[in-house]
């Protein structure tokens, strides 16, 4: 097959040979490609020259031709950890008895876009958890109150919850025009004299943060929230 150089720097002609750089960390799909005739795994490769996710995941093109899935691209497929990805192309049942043992995953398809987008699932789970945020609720700073706890001074803010709900297990981050003055826990939410868990909108309550030292102005901004973790997608965008 003629294929443009300088597409992938690790496609050699015929099946490539294990290297120790192979073994480099960070996020990788190693992939082997079959289909049933030469335009099929010349569109597949034409696809996967798109990819230009590799600076979050890596992928690696092990080996591509025309033909049933053998025991040989098994056996390539378990060295360099990949995915035999077919298209319109049968598995014969001695290979796949070989890869089952070998524990080697098998995905075949007769839609190019159904493979394309397994490939990008695949990609995607192989992407590290990212960090989300959610805005649980806002509070306006009435003013500011200075108490004593035990042998030292610390600040408490007099507020008013203007959005959503404030909780006392969320994290907060306290706004001053443009800048953020605090970005933490608290250390106490009290209604009236009682320590309380949440405060509803349009609900006073006095917080204390656990940097007892930080003053407060009215007009300060506390914004209560919480992060999870969310999985990635890829943003390969294959043209289709």
């Amino acid at each position: 097959m003629r294929r443009k150089s300088g597409r992938y720097k690790l496609r050699p002609t015929g099946p490539r040979q294990k290297e120790i750089k192979d073994l480099d960390e960070g996020p990788r799909v190693s992939v082997v490609v079959k289909g049933d005739v030469d335009g099929s795994v010349e569109a597949i490769l034409d696809i996967l020259e798109t990819y230009d996710g590799n600076a979050a995941c890596k992928l690696d093109l092990v080996h591509y031709g025309v033909g049933n899935v053998s025991e040989t691209d098994v056996e390539l497929a378990d060295t360099f950890n990949a995915i035999i990805y077919c298209f319109n192309v049968e598995v014969p049942d001695e290979v796949e008895e070989l890869a089952k043992s070998n524990k080697v995953s098998i995905h075949s398809h007769n839609v190019i876009y159904k493979l394309v987008d397994d490939l990008k699932k695949e990609i995607s789970s192989q992407l590290p958890l990212k960090n989300v945020e959610e805005v649980l609720g806002e509070a306006n700073v009435l003013q500011d109150f200075e108490v004593t706890e035990g042998k030292k001074k610390v600040h408490v803010a007099g507020c008013r919850c203007t959005k959503g709900i404030l909780k006392k297990t969320g994290k907060y981050r306290l706004h001053r025009g443009q800048e953020v003055i605090y970005d933490g826990l608290l250390a106490s939410m009290r209604h009236l004299k009682n320590e309380v868990d949440s405060i509803k909108k349009d609900v006073e309550c006095g917080v204390r943060l656990e940097d007892g030292t930080i003053t407060f102005k009215p007009g300060d901004i506390l914004v209560c929230y919480q992060t999870r973790k969310e999985e990635q997608q890829t943003d390969w965008d294959p043209g289709f």
